[in-house]
């Protein structure tokens, strides 16, 4: 496994391991982590701070219903046991990070790739959240993705190959937070496909002169 060079923020470290991180970033985080002996450390030393205030918090007293309450949603939960739906796509992989293979295999409706321009194809998958566009991209060996601005939150994971921009090289496991009026040309490495995988929050605004034309057509899709 390659050496991971790019990260999320420490503050979303925090948030995650609180539990309060939004699902389509804490989906992106999670995939990071599987790479990342760094951030899984620096989990580990937040979770354990996080124990260790808890158990200094002063005990409140609840009624039986509260209890009754939580039993009652946990039977309701649906049953975890089911064997998950195989899939006939191409997308399963044993590197990719546990939880990705769950998100691809393990919907009814499992994800197909779709092409998006002649470089990349996307495939998008169910989280069950309405914040974020959560998705699989695939960039062909040499391949440019159109150059584009960012109208809201997007967090990238490299799950296979690489990829360079203005900025920077990304690897296996490096994570890519872009904020709005972010502006770059992913390009895929000539040695083979990339595939990363990527929350949107807003569709992106195509750069070129022409991009006017297509930007309408550029929606984001949670599900």
């Amino acid at each position: 496994m390659s050496t991971v060079n790019h990260h999320p923020e420490s503050s979303m470290l925090v948030d995650f391991s609180a539990g309060n991180l939004a699902i389509a970033p804490s989906i992106c985080v999670s995939a990071h982590l599987h790479f990342c002996n760094q951030c899984r450390n620096e989990l580990l030393r937040l979770d354990q701070v996080g124990s260790k205030l808890m158990s200094e918090v002063e005990l409140t007293e609840v009624g039986d219903h509260l209890f009754d309450s939580v039993i009652t949603q946990i039977d309701q939960l649906p049953d975890s046991s089911a064997p998950a739906v195989s899939s006939t796509s191409d997308m399963a992989d044993g590197r990719y990070p546990l939880l990705v293979n769950k998100l691809i295999n393990g919907s009814e409706a499992a994800p197909t790739w779709r092409r998006m321009s002649a470089s990349v194809d996307v495939a998008q998958v169910t989280t069950g959240q309405k914040e974020y566009e959560v998705a699989l991209h695939k960039i062909c060996a040499g391949g440019k993705t159109p150059r584009h601005n960012h109208n809201g939150q997007e967090f990238t994971v490299v799950l296979k190959g690489s990829f360079s921009d203005e900025h920077a090289v990304y690897k296996e496991g490096d994570f890519l937070f872009c904020e709005p009026g972010d502006i770059h040309q992913p390009m895929g490495a000539q040695n083979g496909e990339c595939i990363c995988l990527s929350a949107l929050a807003a569709p992106i605004k195509l750069s070129n002169p022409f991009g006017f034309l297509m930007n309408p057509w550029l929606r984001i899709n949670p599900m």
